[in-house]
């Protein structure tokens, strides 16, 4: 999908939006070498009609590109029109200011435009990124498939530890307890490690065990150490996975309730504007 919508019809929209960004700054050149570049001048007036006409068109965009039933245009072509006017916003909107910015409404503005837009090259990062990731993780196992397994050996162990020592049991409960104490859950897997540490902790904590463990037992060891780390495994690739899909999501809520604060930000603006 990445690479799609930012090559969408041969790039379209990037074109479009280069030739429109060159044309305003050779316009903005112009402007700048005959008065003083501030918002209230005639041209600083277009470009703050131009970039407040751009940001409620790309208000509609954002709507619009999920809106997948829709026969107007497609996912890729909508995707890409907002990916590159979105940028376009940031070049437009200092030059309706004159490149002048304070401690005030409309900087204010500004900069929450700022951050949706980079939030949202954030989103295509990821976007072009994780999917690729996400399923060579999936080729090991399927999300859906591996709680199912994770349940089979599950039965399994408890099938082996029936009429066992205690010291085999206590070991097989202790590491139950302890693979669900070490594994990061929900939003934590953007931050904590994954993967090799959690195996290597498993592998390693089994390993300190063996000395325990009679020579009679010690044959049903070794196939609970095995029932054991294909469990941790499992449950590392499905970590991977919520990870994966997590930080898709994670930008969205960066993106969207920002998108909103600027939108209420540009309508103070153009009140404060109009009135005073």
């Amino acid at each position: 999908m990445g690479n799609s919508f930012l090559t969408y019809r041969s790039g379209r929209w990037f074109w479009i939006s280069f030739a429109t960004a060159v044309g305003l700054v050779l316009h903005y050149i112009s402007y700048q070498s005959r008065t003083v570049a501030y918002g209230g001048s005639i041209e600083g007036l277009l470009y703050g009609v131009a970039g407040t006409g751009l940001i409620a068109v790309l208000m509609y965009l954002g709507i619009r590109k999920r809106s997948y039933a829709s026969s107007t245009g497609t996912l890729q072509g909508w995707v890409s029109a907002h990916v590159y006017l979105g940028l376009l916003t940031l070049l437009l909107i200092p030059m309706h200011a004159g490149f002048r910015f304070g401690w005030d409404v409309h900087t204010l503005a500004f900069v929450l435009l700022a951050v949706v837009v980079l939030s949202g090259v954030l989103g295509l990062f990821l976007y072009r990124n994780i999917p690729g990731r996400l399923t060579r993780y999936e080729a090991g196992q399927q999300a859906d498939k591996i709680d199912p397994e994770i349940a089979r050996l599950l039965a399994d162990m408890r099938a082996l530890m029936k009429d066992k020592s205690d010291v085999l049991v206590q070991i097989y409960k202790a590491e139950l307890a302890a693979s669900q104490s070490r594994a990061p859950k929900g939003w934590s897997l953007l931050l904590k490690g994954l993967g090799g540490d959690l195996l290597a902790a498993r592998s390693a904590d089994l390993a300190k065990k063996v000395s325990t463990i009679p020579s009679s037992d010690q044959a049903t060891f070794q196939i609970l150490s095995q029932l054991l780390l294909k469990k941790t495994q499992l449950e590392v690739n499905l970590q991977h996975q919520m990870r994966l899909r997590n930080a898709l999501q994670a930008w969205l809520y960066i993106h969207v309730p920002v998108s909103i604060a600027m939108v209420l930000a540009v309508g103070v603006h153009l009140v404060a504007v109009f009135l005073y």
